[in-house]
């Protein structure tokens, strides 16, 4: 009763569309929690409601079943992400708000990043948002780089330099510093912005390495 009496007065003077946004906003940071959490819990109905505080019908009330739910909580990581970036007016500016947003909430960056590589439910999701995050980086290269096919491979080549960077990052398997992991992927992103094109037909020396014997 007295749950039911606290519940009633936090939603006094509160429209029914305005408490309805508020449960699925609630329900989606569950999803965010479950889906980021290290190491994972089963991403059930039962886990999301009992994390948001509510009961199934609410749940059911915003997502037909919880594999469309999971889809939803990428997607909005992931729009997230993209306001971050789309701001920054300097390589530093945009690696440090994608680090707030996926470092410094691991969780964020947990179901944008790593979410995809266990979760069958996103494993389409994490290529149909590759290309957005390549044209928005395109972009941001433009500027310095006129070749639009030298735009697109050079976003496209650090979009996976960077995802394998952060992944490392998040898994701890990358044994640095904050900073200096910032400062890293900054300077990744400066080289990249000066690619040029190599000139038609040249061709680099590459060290060879004998060939392997064939067993006798």
């Amino acid at each position: 009763m007295a749950n039911g009496q606290a519940q009633r007065r936090s939603w006094a003077g509160i429209s029914a569309s305005e408490r309805a946004d508020e449960r699925r906003r609630e329900l989606m940071a569950a999803g965010v929690r479950l889906l980021g959490l290290n190491p994972r819990p089963a991403v059930t109905v039962r886990a999301v409601c009992r994390s948001a505080g509510m009961t199934e019908r609410y749940f059911y009330e915003n997502f037909s079943d919880r594999d469309t739910f999971v889809r939803a909580v990428y997607d909005h990581v992931g729009f997230r992400a993209i306001e971050a970036l789309s701001g920054a007016r300097s390589a530093h500016e945009g690696v440090d708000a994608f680090v707030r947003l996926m470092v410094d909430e691991p969780t964020m960056g947990r179901v944008l990043l790593i979410a995809p590589t266990f979760e069958p439910t996103l494993s389409e999701s994490g290529y149909d948002w590759l290309p957005r995050f390549v044209a928005l980086l395109q972009g941001k290269l433009s500027t310095n780089l006129a070749d639009e096919v030298q735009q697109q491979l050079v976003a496209t080549s650090l979009v996976g330099a960077l995802t394998s960077l952060f992944r490392g990052y998040l898994n701890e398997e990358l044994k640095v510093g904050r900073q200096r992991f910032v400062d890293y992927c900054v300077q990744i992103l400066l080289q990249g912005a000066t690619a040029t094109p190599s000139t038609t037909g040249s061709t680099t020396s590459l060290r060879t390495s004998p060939s392997p014997q064939q067993p006798s």
